[in-house]
């Protein structure tokens, strides 16, 4: 398990759109892809956000990437109500063919939970000094887009 996270977070050190390595853990609701040797390759988590369950990464090994392991990913996630904010357009890709669609707004009680999470995010970056994550999230921000996952194909709204 040490070993798995000490994958995790080499990996989300080099990924600036992510959250602080610091905040980082594997558990109940993370996904892990091993390879055929038993070492981590890809990784997903999930958070509750009320209205729903926020899609908070998806990882891929650099060395793995574009063998559709994302996709993988992706189709372990079980939950009826998803969303995910990324500017990756691979990961953009990846959840179009899941069956996410492109939203606006994931609605009012998820709209507030994460503000309230990430301005707990924002406040720990400050406090861990990580000022060069901060100014790249803020600088990117309007770079992310939301998908949403179908229920029964009736798109949520």
């Amino acid at each position: 398990e040490l070993d798995n996270l000490h994958w995790l977070k080499s990996i989300v050190s080099k990924e600036l759109d992510l959250r602080p390595t610091s905040l980082v853990g594997i558990g109940k609701n993370s996904v892990i892809i091993r390879s055929e040797s038993g070492k981590p390759v890809a990784y997903a988590t999930l958070t509750n956000r009320w209205q729903g369950s926020e899609i908070n990464s998806v990882l891929v090994d650099p060395d793995h990437r574009g063998k559709g392991l994302s996709h993988k990913l992706l189709s372990k996630i079980n939950q009826s109500r998803v969303f995910c904010y990324t500017r990756n357009s691979r990961l953009q890709s990846a959840l179009v063919k899941a069956g996410y669609s492109r939203k606006l707004f994931p609605g009012i009680i998820a709209t507030l939970n994460l503000v309230f999470t990430r301005t707990g995010l924002l406040m720990w970056m400050f406090a861990t000094f990580d000022f060069k994550r901060i100014f790249h999230q803020i600088i990117n921000l309007p770079k992310y887009k939301l998908y949403m996952k179908k229920i029964d194909d009736k798109i949520i709204r």
